[in-house]
């Protein structure tokens, strides 16, 4: 093998690279223009509510049912979004506030927006201590010896998150 056989392999190998990337930007470009094609579905089908509403409302017969069908493509559509969403955060490495919505870097703790914790595997509840019938004792005093009545500080407990697809913890209350 020669010099010049080395240099057209590596070219080769570029040019694969080169199509690989063009192809994988192609993707992307086509789920962005997905997810702009689904906000102006949802944009359009919030303005035929609107109208629909409208017009029926001023000629007093709105239907339920078809307020109902139209919430319900509504519904579909904003879901769909979402997932797509999701796709693009999951495929650029990203950790999406659960609150906010932001996208912060994955390897954030908290979110740069609300100050959420981005530690997915541990959820937190807040449970309030017992109060001691703070309102009736607060009710009970005469204006010159009201003051503010200090809250009970709230426990706040770790709960760890069960694993995706464990059944096992019932999760209605």
């Amino acid at each position: 093998m020669s010099f010049l056989d080395d240099v057209f392999v590596n070219a080769a190998a570029a040019v694969d690279a080169m199509g690989k990337a063009a192809n994988e930007m192609v993707d992307k470009s086509k789920v962005f223009i997905s997810t702009a094609e689904l906000r102006n579905k949802i944009s359009a089908s919030f303005e035929t509510l609107g109208r629909y509403v409208y017009d029926t409302h001023a000629a007093n017969n709105t239907d339920p049912a078809v307020v109902t069908q139209y919430a319900n493509e509504i519904s579909e559509l904003i879901s769909e979004l979402k997932n797509l969403q999701d796709n693009i955060v999951a495929s650029s490495g990203k950790k999406v506030c659960p609150v906010c919505g932001c996208s912060n870097s994955n390897d954030s703790l908290f979110c740069k927006k609300c100050g959420t914790s981005l530690d997915f595997t541990h959820t937190y509840t807040v449970k309030p201590k017992p109060s001691e019938n703070v309102v009736s004792e607060a009710a009970s005093k005469t204006d010159e010896e009201s003051a503010p009545v200090e809250q009970p500080v709230p426990e706040v407990t770790e709960e760890p998150v069960s694993e995706v697809g464990d059944d096992s913890k019932d999760t209605a209350e």
